[in-house]
């Protein structure tokens, strides 16, 4: 019994530890301009409308008409999200963060039944959750889908993974239908790009001798045509209802996005190796990628060896994809921090192994006992404090994404004042979730507008953006409402 509450409170202990990255202040900031915004409005459409399949074309009176080429996977889960919760900050990141979390009780999962010690898994965690390259913007802290893209990449591989060392037919047809099914996730998540695991099952599949294996299952081909036939067939509906969607999605979200720079994006072909180290999005754990690779290559045969394999192939393949790629967003490389973190969690773990065998060694214990103070200061509290430090009380800095402050400050202080207009780029999304949100559930009255010249006598505006709060302030005397940093809500008293 005392044996297991002691497994017990490690688990404890261990969730606790990972509540604060993956879950703390959710809400804190607005929704963030690209491409939160898109995904939230997509997702608030197809709550407060009903159409579940179409994209939304126009969410907010002179907003943009953009139907996101995206597919709707994991926006449906927000989609489910908003009609539990309502329409909020909260339920657009809470699935992302879920995924987040599930995928971490996966590798805990997966290290206990497969690999026979669950604290790999709780060490891979634990790197996962100090990854300042997953925990960020546009990872596991917003509402974008990478990080749930993961999520479903990362089981995939397990299943994989299981599905090769099955070998009960009963097995193999259980594992080979849960990677289908994250298959399916995928690609209705981020098309191809859901696939850059894909090489990497092929070059394991050689390593383990078994390709001739899968290429001669009919159960694999069977899988092959009801993935097809999913994702094939969603492709087809969507286009009876929007004419050239297909081909929209296809060269804008692939073929245009590997071949060509799109919006600027391009950077070195070692731009995501360099931001490893130089942005601290995978320190310290770079260096305890090292004991692993050694084992792949000196190391006894054995699960922990081939899994290690399997990853590494993974995040080999995914980091070679993006970086061939012309167009190099800041997110691509998201979905590599998981397999990496599984790496460098087995070399965390290999690195506590040793400890222990020193300590074991009387006369070592010294050198044991400073060696552990020295690791549980720089690979453990340094890290956790890095996060803790990102996550707690967030905050956007740039003008364009600094409306979603005064306008859920009015909320509180001015709940009258629902009539003004915003004056912003066109591109401001952030701008438009709120505007839409507010006139459609709470009463509003918001128009945008990106000419400030054009406002009468005695309208109410709001503007964040220099050029904008510059127009006014030059062409009107402004009698302000309310502030909060550079933005400021006012009316137009008299003109200049």
């Amino acid at each position: 019994m005392n044996k297991l509450w002691h497994k017990y409170l490690i688990f404890g202990a261990f969730c606790v530890a990972i509540y604060f990255p993956v879950f703390l202040h959710l809400d804190w900031q607005p929704v963030n301009n690209w491409d939160e915004s898109l995904f939230a409005m997509r997702a608030a459409y197809m709550a407060e409308e009903g159409h579940y399949i179409p994209n939304y074309s126009l969410w907010v009176e002179n907003g943009m008409r953009m139907p996101s080429t995206k597919p709707p996977f994991t926006t449906w889960v927000q989609v489910l999200s908003f009609k539990v919760f309502g329409i909020n900050e909260q339920a657009l990141r809470l699935p992302i963060a879920l995924c987040f979390f599930l995928l971490l009780m996966s590798m805990v999962w997966f290290s206990r039944s497969k690999l026979g010690d669950i604290r790999i898994g709780y060490c891979a965690g634990f790197v996962l959750v100090t990854s300042l390259g997953f925990v960020r913007e546009h990872g596991s802290r917003t509402g974008d889908h990478e990080a749930a893209l993961a999520f479903y990449m990362m089981a995939g591989a397990m299943a994989f993974y299981n599905f090769l060392q099955a070998t009960e037919k009963r097995q193999k047809i259980g594992w080979l239908s849960v990677l289908s099914a994250f298959t399916v996730a995928c690609l209705l998540t981020k098309y191809v790009f859901g696939l850059v695991f894909f090489p990497a099952f092929l070059a394991y599949a050689i390593y383990k001798k078994q390709l001739w294996n899968v290429v001669k299952d009919g159960a694999v081909w069977l899988a092959l045509v009801v993935i097809l036939a999913i994702s094939g067939g969603w492709l087809w509906y969507i286009e009876q209802q929007l004419p050239g969607f297909v081909q929209r999605a296809f060269s804008h979200e692939m073929t245009d996005r590997f071949t060509s720079v799109i919006d600027y994006h391009q950077h070195s072909f070692s731009y995501y190796f360099m931001r490893f180290w130089a942005n601290d999005y995978f320190t310290p754990w770079l260096f305890l990628l090292v004991g692993p690779v050694f084992f792949v290559f000196f190391g006894k045969k054995s699960p922990l060896r081939d899994f290690t394999v399997l990853m590494l192939a993974c995040t080999v393949s995914a980091l070679l994809t993006i970086s061939f790629s012309q167009t190099k967003t800041a997110h691509y490389d998201v979905v590599a921090y998981p397999p990496m973190a599984m790496v460098a969690g087995i070399g965390l773990y290999q690195l506590g192994a040793a400890l222990w065998r020193l300590w074991q060694e009387n006369m070592h214990r010294p050198t044991a006992l400073a060696a552990a103070m020295f690791g549980l200061v720089v690979l453990v509290a340094m890290p956790y404090r890095a996060v803790f430090t990102r996550i707690y009380m967030p905050k956007l800095t740039t003008p364009m994404e600094s409306y979603g402050y005064l306008l859920r400050k009015i909320q509180k202080t001015k709940p009258g004042c629902k009539h003004f207009t915003i004056f912003s780029a066109v591109t401001s999304g952030q701008v438009q979730f709120y505007a839409g949100l507010l006139n459609r559930k709470e009463g509003y009255q918001i128009k945008l507008s990106e000419h400030p010249k054009l406002t009468a006598v005695g309208d109410t505006v709001m503007a964040c953006e220099r050029q904008f709060v510059d127009t006014l302030f030059a062409h009107y005397e402004l009698q302000p409402i309310e502030t909060d940093g550079n933005c400021i809500l006012a009316v137009a008293v008299a003109k200049k």
